[in-house]
């Protein structure tokens, strides 16, 4: 074979690697990663973010802090819901969420709770 036939072929099979990233649409199971952005208040923006989705269970952990948010995921389901309700002060419903959805290659989504708001993109790791 000659030389050019062969690296045109090697650049295919490496591209072809590239793009056949599972689409989150399509195939969300795994374990996402990404750094929440602040858009009011005070959110844990210092540390990494998770969603693990495994079976019918969504997790969403905010900047790798003590909270836990979960939720459920029916097979085609193109949104990504996770919540957490804590007794607050005085009693009151602390409420934390995350809605997630599919772009692209990732999973975008909010994260809200009563002192923030945020946004998150999540890469699969």
């Amino acid at each position: 074979m000659r030389p050019a036939f062969l690296t045109c072929l090697l650049s295919l099979c490496t591209l072809g690697a590239c793009s056949s990233l599972p689409n989150p649409a399509s195939d969300p199971y795994g374990l996402w990663m990404g750094k929440l952005v602040t858009e009011q208040g005070l959110c844990p923006t210092d540390e990494m973010s998770s969603l693990r989705i495994r079976g019918h269970e969504i997790v969403f952990n905010p900047g790798m802090s003590s909270s836990i948010l979960r939720g459920t995921y029916e097979k085609g389901q193109q949104h990504y819901l996770a919540e957490l309700v804590d007794k607050g002060m005085n009693g009151t419903p602390y409420r934390q969420t995350f809605n997630g959805y599919p772009v692209g290659t990732a999973i975008g989504g909010t994260y809200t709770s009563p002192r923030c708001r945020a946004h998150v993109s999540l890469v699969r790791r």
